[in-house]
C-alpha cells in the first residue's frame, strides 16, 4: 500500500470516529435515560464502600437560639453537653467523622451516650457485644481522652437492654 493510500485510510478512519462521537454526543443530548446515572447501579457499584458521614447537628432556628439564651442550661443539659464533647473529641481523636467510621468494631454500634454524673461518660451499643469488647472501647476512649480530659475519671459502656456492662476507670487505666 501506497503511502498516500495509508494516508487517505489514516484520515478516513479519524472522521468515522470524529462522526461516531458527535453521533453519540447529539443522541445523548435528546435522549433522557442515554448516559444519564442510574442510581440502583451507582448503589450496586458502591456497595461496600465505606462512606464517612459528618454528625448530623441540626443548627438551632433564631427562636431556639433566642430561647436558649433567656433560659439557663440546666445541670442535665450541661451533662450531655459535656458528654458530646467528650465523644466528638473521641472521634476526632481517631480521625472518625461518625460512628460509621468503627463498621464491623463495638464503637460502631454506639447508640447513644449520656454523663449521668461529672467525669463520667456511659456510652450505649448495640446488643450482642462481650464484656471484654466492651472493655476494650471504655480503655480506648479513656486513652484516646487522657491528655485532653484529664476530668474523665470512668468510661462505662453497656448494652442496650443492659445484659452486659464494664465500667474502667482512669485509674484501672494507668495500673
Amino acid at each position: 500500500m501506497s503511502r498516500s493510500a495509508k494516508r487517505i485510510l489514516g484520515n478516513v478512519s479519524v472522521l468515522l470516529v470524529l462522526v461516531a462521537l458527535v453521533t453519540v454526543l447529539a443522541v445523548s443530548a435528546n435522549s433522557p435515560t442515554l448516559l444519564k446515572n442510574d442510581a440502583k447501579l451507582t448503589a450496586e457499584a458502591n456497595a461496600g464502600t465505606p462512606i464517612v458521614q459528618a454528625l448530623n447537628t441540626p443548627s438551632p432556628t433564631p427562636e431556639e437560639s433566642a430561647n436558649a439564651q433567656s433560659t439557663p442550661m440546666t445541670m442535665s443539659d450541661r451533662s450531655q453537653k459535656w458528654a458530646d464533647e467528650k465523644m466528638n473529641q473521641y472521634l476526632s481523636g481517631n480521625g472518625a467523622q461518625s460512628f460509621d467510621a468503627f463498621s464491623g468494631n463495638v464503637q460502631g454500634d454506639t447508640i447513644r451516650w449520656r454523663s449521668p454524673i461529672d467525669a463520667d461518660l456511659v456510652i450505649t451499643v448495640k446488643n450482642g457485644w462481650n464484656e471484654t469488647d466492651l472493655e476494650a472501647y471504655a480503655d480506648q476512649v479513656l486513652i484516646t481522652l487522657e491528655h485532653d480530659s484529664p476530668e474523665l475519671s470512668s468510661v462505662t459502656v453497656k448494652t442496650e437492654n443492659n445484659s452486659v456492662i464494664k465500667t474502667v476507670t482512669a485509674k484501672n487505666l494507668q495500673n
